[in-house]
């Protein structure tokens, strides 16, 4: 279903973001990632940071392809002009994963843009609309791995 959505991402306000990302978020912790992998695909992580301003948990549904040392991510955001909110929240941060139902305390490691290219691979082998967002945005994409702490 998201396969489909996902290329009209780019289009919603920004408000229809938050709701289905909030609805997400509830549906991965109820069903243990089954509605969450159904929605989008398999390989769903749940991405726990603390807010910069508010100080508040941030829980944020993404698509992952798995590496030799963890997990990595785009922050794509559907391909919008402006980064995501969970990448600005990454900072100092102690942040968790949840893959699989398990929590992991990770550190991140952001990709330089020169070596971005085997991670875009694995990132657009799992969900194929990432090449779209790329095509869509004039900014770089931030990739981030994530390593088990």
């Amino acid at each position: 279903m998201w396969r489909i959505f996902g290329k009209s991402f780019y289009y919603w306000p920004k408000w229809l973001v938050k709701s289905i990302t909030f609805l997400h978020v509830k549906s991965i912790k109820f069903n243990h990632s089954k509605i969450g992998s159904f929605v989008i695909g398999s390989n769903i992580l749940l991405l726990e940071t603390r807010g910069v301003v508010t100080g508040k948990i941030r829980k944020t549904p993404l698509t992952y392809a798995k590496t030799n040392k963890g997990y990595v991510v785009a922050a794509s955001y559907g391909g919008r002009d402006e980064i995501p909110q969970w990448f600005h929240n990454l900072q100092d941060n102690e942040n968790y994963i949840t893959v699989d139902n398990i929590r992991i305390k990770v550190k991140h490691n952001i990709i330089p843009v020169a070596n971005q290219e085997p991670y875009w691979v694995k990132l657009v082998t799992v969900y194929k609309t990432f090449e779209q967002y790329k095509v869509r945005t004039e900014r770089d994409i931030p990739i981030v791995e994530f390593i088990k702490v």
